[in-house]
């Protein structure tokens, strides 16, 4: 297997204090759910993820995890980004397939047919050596060299990551806060549409644990729940996806070739346009 970068991760303790009040524990932080309507500006931002262990405790013998639920029917989309600058992690859907990709350029697939809309698990693993990606049942893996240490790169990098969930702000797409992003490419790809359910950190340090809530920070185009409109009603033809809102479904007609309400017109005004030739 071909030896890799490694996505450095470190932290500060007094980040890691501040947080959870001490400096050898298991990071824990959950939320119930949220809906994304895929908006051109829809996002969820929740707190920093430390996912490493502060220096006091025992070198590489730490565990991060991340793991979320998800129902889409957007083929292609980016579901997860968190990134402290100079290192990232992406989740995102490339043609219902999820795919990892780590800062150092390896990347990971898991699954298939995933907008299918119906709910499906995630989990990212990380230790000093191992990234592994699992999806519902499948997982895959790969090795991470351990960096060698270097006072710059650790003074750089502050561990905490903040994350996104279904897309970034639009402010992130030009001018400084787009060369702030350790993979600017993030911004420009399609938001999430759906739900993301049971949103969880997980840092296993030593043998303490410490339970702390997640709530999202900010957003838009979300509201809380997983309420879901679009089950109990979808008038979206042509694989159009529906988008839950607080007025009902709404279609979205953006990557089908179709217009009008329910996403069904496209075929009729071709077929104008062709007799007008």
């Amino acid at each position: 297997m071909d030896m890799q970068p490694a996505l450095s991760i470190t932290a500060h303790p007094e980040v890691v204090v501040k947080v959870v009040l001490v400096t050898s524990a298991m990071l824990l932080t959950a939320v119930d759910g949220v809906m994304l309507d895929g908006s051109p500006n829809s996002h969820a931002r929740f707190p920093t993820w430390i996912p490493r262990c502060p220096s006091t405790t025992s070198g590489s013998n730490w565990t991060a995890t991340l793991s979320f639920d998800f129902e889409t029917r957007r083929a292609s989309c980016l579901v997860l980004y968190a990134d402290n600058g100079h290192e990232f992690v992406v989740i995102h859907l490339v043609r219902g397939t999820s795919r990892l990709r780590l800062d150092g350029g390896r990347t990971l697939t898991v699954g298939s047919g995933l907008n299918d809309g119906r709910t499906h698990s995630v989990e990212l693993s990380l230790t000093a050596h191992l990234a592994t990606l699992t999806v519902d049942r499948s997982s895959q893996h790969f090795t991470l060299v351990p960096p060698s240490p270097s006072p710059v790169s650790s003074s750089a990098s502050t561990g905490d990551f903040s994350v996104f969930v279904g897309g970034l702000p639009v402010e992130f797409r030009s001018g400084q806060r787009l060369e702030q992003l350790a993979a600017p490419s993030v911004a420009f790809e399609p938001t999430f549409v759906g739900s993301v359910r049971n949103m969880a950190y997980t840092t296993r340090c030593d043998d303490d644990d410490v339970d702390d809530v997640l709530r999202m920070t900010s957003g838009s185009g979300v509201r809380s729940g997983v309420d879901d409109s679009c089950a109990d009603y979808d008038p979206c033809q042509n694989a159009a996806p529906c988008l839950n809102t607080d007025e009902g479904p709404l279609c979205d007609c953006s990557f089908t070739g179709y217009v009008g309400p329910f996403c069904d017109l496209g075929q009729r005004f071709s077929f104008i346009a062709r007799l007008s030739l």
